[in-house]
């Protein structure tokens, strides 16, 4: 979503507020779950998808499904997308269906509490980060029926659940973090790690993605205009475990791919490069790609209904780093 520096600096001065008041109380690590189940064939896989569709309900806005596109048939390689913080698979429909030509079964799940009809709903007070970690688990058993080779990417919140697949899963051969959302760009990295604990001490509140549109929201329809503030600690608490997960243990994939741009104006693109360099220091095979200032990218740069989209230059570069970040 379109961030404005406004929002950004109450989140950071709410956050710094927090830390002062509250002192530095720890996040919580997030628990790594091991009650994995991988799809053992195709037919298998996809049954698993119908259910996950069948049990989404009319609730959920029709745009805003679960979806498998592909062949039709088990394929070399597979992608699994994690979709961004108040969107929806929608978000990266364009991109998958250029994959689709390569030959790719693409997975986008939608992720818990997320792609609800009612933009206005209150379902992200209830977001936690073990949420997020179950529908990525299930997307990667999924993804091992539906392919030999598993990448897994996401933009900002999907980033770091990519980023904990990797770290987690042995099926996961490639991961590609897209402007990963550690924290807010105004916050410091030395403070985060506290901040986001202090934050979900205090209570729960929704904030604007717009303060002067609010419900008006321009852009993909299917976002909500607001988050709230427990939901965004909680995926600064699954970053800061892939981040002390990867200082223990490094990364499982052959290739960890990390995507920025330099006019990113929702998250600290400071801690992907400390993140960068942790993997290399364990020999991580990692690349870096960041997009200049000059080609005015943003944090959304996936979302084609932005009103600041640059898909034109981000999708050729992202793309070409998903292929070769594959076996």
């Amino acid at each position: 979503m379109k961030l404005r520096w406004k929002v950004l600096v109450l989140v950071g001065v709410g956050l710094g507020a927090a830390w002062v008041l509250l002192g530095r109380l720890p996040y919580v690590p997030v628990p790594a779950p091991h009650d994995w189940r991988p799809a053992p064939t195709y037919a298998a896989a996809v049954a698993r998808i119908d259910s996950i569709r069948a049990h989404e309900g009319p609730e959920i806005n029709p745009e805003c499904h679960t979806r498998l596109l592909g062949p039709g048939i088990r394929t070399s390689n597979v992608l699994v997308i994690f979709h961004g913080f108040t969107n929806c698979p929608k978000q990266f429909d364009p991109m998958a269906r250029d994959f689709v030509r390569l030959g790719y079964n693409v997975y986008i799940p939608r992720l818990p509490r997320h792609g609800m009809a009612d933009r206005m709903t209150e379902e992200l007070r209830h977001l936690t980060a073990e949420e997020m970690v179950r529908a990525g688990e299930d997307a990667v058993d999924i993804a091992a029926g539906l392919g030999d080779h598993v990448t897994v990417t996401g933009l900002s919140s999907g980033a770091v659940l990519a980023g904990w697949m990797a770290q987690q899963r042995p099926e996961v051969d490639g991961a590609v973090m897209i402007a990963p959302a550690f924290a807010p760009r105004p916050v410091p990295a030395p403070a985060a790690r506290q901040v986001a604990g202090a934050l979900l001490k205090l209570p729960n509140f929704f904030v604007w993605w717009d303060s002067k549109q609010g419900a008006r929201l321009g852009g993909p329809k299917q976002c909500y205009p607001r988050f709230a503030s427990h939901a965004l600690a909680e995926v600064y608490r699954l970053g800061f475990s892939v981040i002390e997960g990867t200082e223990r243990l490094g990364l499982d994939p052959g290739v960890t791919v990390l995507i920025t741009a330099e006019g990113d104006e929702g998250v600290n693109n400071a801690m992907t490069s400390d993140l960068a360099r942790t993997l290399r220091s364990h020999g991580s095979n990692v690349r870096t790609y960041e997009f200049p200032e000059s080609l005015h990218v943003r944090h959304d740069m996936i979302d084609k209904d932005q009103a600041y989209q640059r898909v034109s230059v981000t999708y050729p570069a992202i793309e070409s780093l998903v292929v070769r970040c594959g076996r």
